[in-house]
Parts: C-alpha cells; sequence; structure tokens
C-alpha cells in the first residue's frame, strides 16, 4: 500500500464526503458469502484476532473515544463504509455519565446496524473496580491506567485484572514505564516491559517513548520509534498500543478557533514517525482528543449558522456526519486500516 501525501491537512473541511475513498463492496460482499452463515457477525468481540492480523503489518486499528451515543455511531458507520475494524472505546469520564450497561447496549445496536464485530474497549480504567465493573457489563477489552503507583503495584493491579477478565472472555491493555526527569515525562525500557508483561498476562501493552499524555505544550513531540522497535523485538508478539499522538493541523485548529474554541496551536507528531511504528508492532493507535474538537467545533457551526433550531437532532444530527467522514479520512490517511476488517 501506498504511502499517503504527508502534505495533505489531516482534517480537511473541503473532503468531508466519500468521493475521495471507493470501498472494495464487492470484495466485501465475497468475505460475508465465503462466511457461509456459520460465523455470525454483529457481535461484541475481543481485540485478540485483529491485533494478530495487524501485528508487524504496514496498518494498525484505530480506537476511537465515543463521547454519546453520535460519536459512537460515527465511529462505527465510518469503519463499516470502508471495511476497517470497529473498535468503540470509553473513558472512566463516558462511563460515569452514561452508565457501562448503556455503553454495551449501544455497541451492540451498532454492531446490529452494520452487521459487523465491534471491540468495546474501556480506556485508562482508573481503578481494579472500575475495570471489573466494565467487564461484569459486557465490555470485551479494558485498559488499567497505574501511572500513579510503582512498578511492583502495577503489575499486581493488573495481574488481579487479567485474572478477572480471562476467566470471563475479555482482554486486557496493560501499561508500563517510570518516570524521568524530562520533558518527556515517562519512559519504557526493554527489560521493563519484558519483566511486566511475563508477571501480569496481558494482552496488549501500552507505553512512553516519546508519546507522553500532556506533554508541555511547547516541548517538541518525537515519537522514539528505535525503542518501540527495540520492545518489539523482545516481545515480537506482544500487540503494543499508542497513546497521546493526535495530530492537529493549523487548519483544524484555525476552524475550531473560529468557533470560539481558543486553543492554540502545539507541537505534533511526525504521521511518518507513527506509521513507521506500526511496522514494530503497533497494532492499535487511540483517537481521543481531535475526536472531541472535531465534534464541537461542529456543533457549534450549525448553531452559528442556524441560531433559532432548537431540535438537538439537527445539530447533533449535522456533527455525526461530519465526525463520520472525518474518522473514515483518519482511517484511510493514518491507520490504513481500510479493508482490514
Amino acid at each position: 500500500m501506498s504511502r499517503p501525501d504527508f502534505s495533505i491537512i489531516l482534517f480537511d473541511w473541503t473532503l468531508l464526503n466519500y468521493k475521495w475513498y471507493q470501498p472494495d463492496n464487492a470484495g466485501f460482499a465475497k468475505r460475508i458469502q465465503s462466511d457461509g452463515g456459520g460465523n455470525k457477525m454483529g457481535k461484541l468481540i475481543t481485540s485478540s484476532a485483529i491485533y494478530q492480523k495487524s501485528l508487524s503489518a504496514d496498518w494498525a486499528v484505530g480506537g476511537f473515544i465515543g463521547y454519546d451515543m453520535e460519536i459512537m455511531q460515527a465511529s462505527a458507520r465510518a469503519a463499516g463504509k470502508i471495511h476497517a475494524p470497529v473498535m468503540l472505546q470509553a473513558s472512566c469520564r463516558v462511563v460515569e455519565y452514561a452508565g457501562a450497561d448503556m455503553l454495551r447496549k449501544m455497541a451492540e445496536a451498532c454492531a446490529a446496524e452494520l452487521d459487523r464485530d465491534v471491540i468495546l474497549h474501556l480506556d485508562h480504567g482508573d481503578s481494579v473496580e472500575r475495570c471489573k465493573h466494565c467487564i461484569d457489563n459486557g465490555f470485551t477489552s479494558v485498559m488499567l491506567d497505574s501511572e500513579r503507583d510503582g512498578f511492583a503495584e502495577n503489575v499486581r493491579k493488573t495481574r488481579e485484572v487479567c485474572e478477572y477478565a480471562h476467566a470471563r472472555g475479555a482482554v486486557v491493555e496493560g501499561e508500563v514505564f517510570h518516570p524521568i526527569d524530562s520533558p518527556e515525562k515517562y519512559w519504557t525500557d526493554v527489560d521493563e516491559a519484558v519483566e511486566y508483561v511475563d508477571l501480569t498476562g496481558c494482552d496488549s501493552l501500552a507505553f512512553c517513548c516519546g508519546n507522553a499524555h500532556d506533554l508541555p505544550p511547547d516541548h517538541p513531540r518525537k515519537l522514539r520509534v528505535e525503542q518501540i522497535r527495540a520492545i518489539h523485538e523482545a516481545l515480537p508478539q506482544m500487540p503494543l498500543v499508542l497513546h497521546g499522538t493526535s495530530i492537529l493541523s493549523p487548519e483544524f485548529i484555525a476552524r475550531a478557533n473560529q468557533f470560539g474554541a481558543g486553543l492554540y496551536h502545539p507541537h505534533n507528531f511526525d504521521l511518518r514517525d507513527i506509521q513507521e511504528s506500526f511496522r514494530w508492532g503497533v497494532c492499535k493507535v487511540n483517537s481521543a482528543l481531535d475526536i472531541k474538537i472535531a465534534f464541537t467545533t461542529a456543533v457549534r457551526q450549525y448553531m452559528a449558522e442556524h441560531p433559532v433550531e432548537m431540535d438537538p437532532r439537527k445539530y447533533l444530527g449535522y456533527a455525526r456526519g461530519v465526525i463520520e467522514d472525518y474518522i473514515a479520512q483518519k482511517h484511510v490517511r493514518v491507520f490504513m486500516d481500510q479493508e482490514k476488517a
């Protein structure tokens, strides 16, 4: 597959349609027919099979935070149109807002609507109890965030979640790193990663190699691909997960600011580095910040242009359409996971 043109605007409001990408509908139909009905689609599944498919390939799965029903629908429909894997994610705050059971039912509805299997993942679970609660309510994947814990406590908690999850058919994304005296905040050593995986039994691994959350705004972003490669070579069968790498172009920020966002333009990671990491075990890349900004900008735009409109379905529906197109573009141009479902 050829690389995208890096000069493109990652969020180009003039390209919000599907004319730029024609899905292989005939190929998708053949895959459905070859299934023979013996492997029913439209259900919640774990990430295990798709991670194994993407391991060391030139693409990765896009995981999108579903802040509300509209964004969950948009994420699922966008992936469905281009035949990308469907991975819906919820943060702890989203779980508190909507409820784990409601989120599971919305994910099941998305799976049924598209007749596509869907992964439902808890992102940055803030406690063992939160992870267990989501598993009990049908989440197929969870992540435990132990940023404030030392290595031993992180291992203890993650192992407890893994044992609980595996007994119930769910999988666990672990995360390991340690603080460093640098603006990059955290770092993952190879030996640290190997020991953590061995002691916890986690199914995938998030790391910090220049991509910690909440980096100082004036600090240049640089993904340390050589360290990711070293971790992958030590753990060649372990799917790796990339956090904190949203790319916000000047045009993206300007558009949001046009409708009152008041954002500064941050330093960005290099898209080439992100995509290079796919060759070295990165199987999933999270998307959250850009999704939130783009959706809110679309709502504000609609209301600015239709100030007397009082029907929430109008402005939320408009924003859902905008974000659906954006997510489809991101699948193709960043994750390159189209036709991989």
